[in-house]
C-alpha cells in the first residue's frame, strides 16, 4: 500500500521500502532528520522538471508519522454528495472542488464532514453511506507549510430547497453534475486530490 501526498500538481509517494531496489534517487525517510526531510521537500517542489518524489520507509505508519511531524498537521472532512444520479460540487478560487473543512475541537470526522457540507452548500438531510479513502495535501501556511489529512464520505440527501454557497469561504457556486457533466466540466479544472476522491464515480 502507498500513500500519495499532493503539493499543487506534484505528488509525493510514501511507500514500504523495497529491499531489492537499486534506485538511489529514492529517499529513505527513516534515515533523515526533520530538517533534512524539509530540505528535500523544498528542493523537490522547486524543481520544475520533477513531478513525483518517492519516499520509502520500513513501516508505512511510522514513516507517515515522521513525515507529518515536519509540517503543521491539520485534520479536515468532506463529502461526495449524491442525489438522483447527480453529484454536488462547489466552485471556489476558480476551481471545482468538493465541500470540506477543518474539524472543530472535539469534533469527529463524520460530524465535521456533514457540518462542513451543510455550511458550504446550504444543504440539509445528509446521510453518510460509505467511508472513502482519506487524501493528503500540502500547502503554504503562515510562512511555512501545512499537511492536511481530509476524511471523505459518500453521502446522499433528500434536500429539495435552494442551494446557498458560503460566500465568506470564497465559494461562488454550488452545482449538481451528472457523470457526463463531471467529465466535461470538472475533470479539467479541479485538484489532484479531488480527482482521487471522485475516481470511484468516473
Amino acid at each position: 500500500m502507498n500513500i500519495t501526498i499532493y503539493y499543487l500538481t506534484k505528488k509525493i509517494i510514501l511507500q514500504q521500502v523495497n529491499q531489492h531496489s537499486e534506485n538511489q534517487s529514492i529517499i529513505n525517510i527513516d534515515l533523515l532528520k526533520k530538517s533534512e526531510v524539509l530540505a528535500k521537500f523544498e528542493l523537490f517542489i522547486n524543481q520544475t522538471n520533477l513531478e513525483e518524489l518517492i519516499i520509502e520507509t520500513v513501516n508505512l505508519e511510522i514513516g507517515l508519522d515522521k513525515f507529518r511531524k515536519c509540517f503543521k498537521y491539520i485534520y479536515a472532512a468532506g463529502g461526495l454528495i449524491e442525489k438522483d444520479g447527480a453529484y454536488l460540487f462547489i466552485f471556489r478560487l476558480k476551481k471545482w472542488d468538493l465541500p470540506k473543512g477543518k474539524l472543530d475541537m472535539g469534533e469527529g470526522p463524520e460530524e465535521a464532514g456533514i457540518r462542513e457540507c451543510e455550511e458550504e452548500c446550504g444543504i440539509t438531510q445528509l446521510t453518510i453511506t460509505e467511508t472513502l479513502a482519506p487524501t493528503y495535501h500540502i500547502y503554504k501556511h503562515k510562512g511555512g507549510y501545512a499537511l492536511k489529512k481530509t476524511f471523505w464520505y459518500a453521502m446522499q440527501t433528500k434536500h429539495t430547497g435552494v442551494l446557498v454557497p458560503q460566500l465568506e469561504e470564497s465559494i461562488e457556486r454550488v452545482e449538481w453534475f451528472t457523470k457526463a457533466q463531471i467529465h466535461e466540466q470538472v475533470l479539467q479544472n479541479t485538484y489532484p486530490a479531488i480527482l482521487e476522491v471522485i475516481q470511484r464515480i468516473i
